[in-house]
């Protein structure tokens, strides 16, 4: 292999506890790691060594809603839906014979990675025990959350079926949505595709069962540069590294800037350096996104896929085939328990 080459989030720790990478400690300046935001440094750490530099973090659910349209509605469009009933009210005095007031993730896979965040502020953790030993899904957390998302549904403020893929902005872009559930990579579709519906567009932290906003509302994803276990030159990978990411800050900022804002910066002063542009800091869908849902974010699941498709199961259950939250999640339930003990999953909790 290279001796440092990118890496996503989700697989740094699985690398570094199979021993296919090695600690950047000793190769970049701890400088670099002072300036990381301190969820960020959870992502890349393993044992209490670093074992990746990030490049950039997206967070995966971000509100998305046309301000023209709320104006319309007799909403208004600078006070977004902060509570899960607001969400449904809004969205019902959005909806007309042409537009949907919401669109979400349907079903199939994405549902499995899209509702993590949904997961962790409704319930205060994800679908496995911290010692991965058993499930954690049938608490009142995850039926209230179950049981919200066939509210969108039996409200008919969402399509029955989506309209596109959940990454996708193409139907709000189109105007068949007035409120979209996506990632922040959403704002580079619009300003590619759609840039007279950016204008008019503003985002928002993802609506909250409580209303309260200073919480997890989304995990985030990524990528990293990482050092190979048998890289013959980590000195000078390690300088590359710091060079490419973790020094000069104009240097990292122009990524960002020529992605739109989309993606944001695992640096706290790059932040500072971007929000010091007149430019920049004149664009209200960064500063939402980078101070008020990235700071706030959690790292995506370690555990295996199968896991994550239990929950998008649940919904089905529920949304689909007529079964209670309570007998969906508990169906989940044993169903990630007997896949517990056929996989042994406790033995690979890295």
């Amino acid at each position: 292999a290279p001796d440092t080459y990118v890496q996503n989030y989700g697989n740094v720790i699985w690398g570094a506890a199979q021993g296919l990478l090695q600690p950047l400690d000793d190769y970049v300046p701890q400088d670099a790691w002072d300036d990381l935001m301190d969820n960020v440094k959870e992502f890349v750490s393993y044992k209490g060594k670093y074992y990746a530099y990030p490049q950039l973090v997206e967070p995966a659910i971000v509100l998305f809603y046309r301000a023209d349209l709320f104006e319309q509605a007799g909403l208004d469009p600078n006070k977004p839906p902060k509570t899960w009933d607001e969400l449904i009210e809004y969205a019902k005095k959005l909806t007309t014979d042409d537009v949907f007031g919401l669109g979400i993730p349907g079903f199939g896979p994405n549902v499995g990675w899209a509702t993590w965040g949904w997961q962790l502020q409704a319930a205060g953790h994800l679908a496995l025990s911290d010692d991965w030993t058993k499930a954690t899904v049938t608490d009142q957390g995850y039926v209230d959350f179950v049981n919200f998302w066939k509210r969108l549904y039996d409200e008919k403020v969402v399509p029955e079926q989506p309209l596109s893929d959940y990454t996708e902005m193409l139907p709000y872009g189109q105007g068949a949505l007035a409120m979209k559930l996506c990632g922040s990579w959403g704002l580079g579709q619009l300003a590619n595709d759609y840039p007279e519906i950016l204008e008019v567009t503003k985002v928002a932290v993802a609506p909250t069962k409580d209303g309260k906003q200073d919480r997890t509302t989304s995990t985030v994803g990524g990528w990293t540069y990482v050092l190979d276990a048998k890289a013959r030159n980590p000195e000078g990978a390690g300088e590359y590294i710091y060079w490419l990411l973790g020094s000069d800050q104009k240097r990292c900022a122009d990524f960002f800037k020529v992605a739109g804002y989309s993606k944001y910066p695992p640096r706290k002063s790059v932040n500072d350096y971007i929000m010091a542009d007149p430019e920049a800091s004149k664009n209200e869908s960064m500063k939402i996104i980078s101070e008020k849902i990235v700071p706030y974010a959690a790292a995506e699941p370690l555990y295996a896929w199968e896991i994550s498709m239990e929950i998008n199961a649940a919904l089905e259950n529920v949304i689909l085939n007529g079964m209670s939250a309570e007998e969906a999640l508990k169906l989940a339930e044993q169903n990630i328990n007997k896949f517990i003990e056929d996989n042994d999953v406790p033995s690979k909790k890295p």
